[in-house]
């Protein structure tokens, strides 16, 4: 089991870690009160992913499918994620998972850990475990689906950040950019460079205001115009 464990891990210790989890998942690996126990019969006859991310994605494709549902949704929100922001992202039909009941679940598996404080009031924190996990995991949602999620992960920031908002403006511009909403990411692109801007931060300033340039339609317009002077100022 070691051999087996070292030659695929090359090196990468959350390879190991990750393996020995699906391992035990799989029933190769069962854990005592006292002893671990090795079942050979079942090591022999499962396959090994070669990659990380291959890893990565048979954990995944284990798991419940509500388990994975909720996990996809706290991906589109990003590594550091709320129970409530979760919530918020719904599909049309399908019953509502018990949230708090899965994410007990997730936690206990080690995809995610919970943070002892907030940064929003009346929620719970969590993160994803590694940052590779969240991009594995995010890259399972389908496609039709992500646009959907990334609007309401928007509109939930646009809720609860509150007299914060202009410190997640750039979060909020993300989220309406990947929704596909151009001319509501440009408004907070701008919001969020002129919020760099007064505090003085002019490398961010300048890097919110070329995005938005990128997302204006009209390239004669006076909102692109007042887009370029901000720019110009920065500089």
């Amino acid at each position: 089991l070691c051999q087996l464990i070292a030659s695929n891990a090359d090196g990468n210790p959350f390879y190991v870690e990750e393996f020995i989890k699906m391992l035990i998942e799989e029933g190769c690996i069962v854990r005592g009160n006292e002893r671990w126990f090795i079942k050979q019969e079942r090591i022999q006859a499962i396959h090994v992913p070669a990659t990380l991310t291959e890893l990565l994605q048979a954990r995944l494709d284990s798991l419940p499918y509500e388990e994975k549902k909720i996990l996809q949704r706290a991906a589109i929100i990003g590594r550091l994620f709320w129970d409530s922001a979760v919530s918020a992202l719904k599909t049309e039909g399908g019953a509502e998972a018990n949230i708090p009941q899965v994410l007990r679940s997730l936690l206990q598996r080690e995809f995610i850990f919970h943070r002892d404080q907030s940064k929003f009031s009346g929620t719970e924190e969590y993160t994803f475990k590694h940052s590779i996990l969240r991009e594995v995991t995010y890259e399972t949602v389908l496609l039709k689906m992500r646009r959907a999620y990334h609007r309401q992960a928007a509109q939930w920031f646009e809720i609860h950040s509150e007299q914060r908002v202009n410190e997640y403006a750039g979060v909020i511009a993300e989220h309406y950019e990947r929704g596909g909403e151009n001319s509501r990411a440009t408004e907070w692109l701008i919001r969020a460079g002129e919020a760099a801007g007064q505090a003085n931060a002019f490398r961010e300033a300048i890097a919110f205001f070329e995005r938005a340039v990128k997302l204006v339609e009209n390239p004669n317009s006076a909102q692109n115009a007042n887009l370029l002077i901000r720019l110009g100022e920065c500089y």
